[in-house]
């Protein structure tokens, strides 16, 4: 079996991807429970910490948005 490996947006560990909680976009992010949320995922460790960096600190918004919109943000 294939592992599987993810970055956490708040602190920056590699780890499997079971072991990390995956992030979508619906104009803020929302946590996807079934891991199989259409679109651009995040994700962040399976800790509070990780979680309150990564939506206080917009870490999470900010890695869920598309090149397109911050291309158009820089230029606009």
């Amino acid at each position: 079996m294939k592992r599987v490996i993810r970055t956490c947006v708040a602190c920056g560990a590699k780890r499997e991807k079971h072991e990390l909680i995956r992030f979508t976009l619906d104009g803020v992010p929302q946590e996807d429970v079934r891991k199989r949320g259409q679109g651009r995922g995040a994700y962040v460790c399976d800790n509070e910490k990780c979680r309150e960096i990564g939506i206080e600190k917009n870490k999470l918004k900010r890695s869920l948005q598309s090149n397109q919109l911050r291309r158009n943000r820089k230029t606009g």
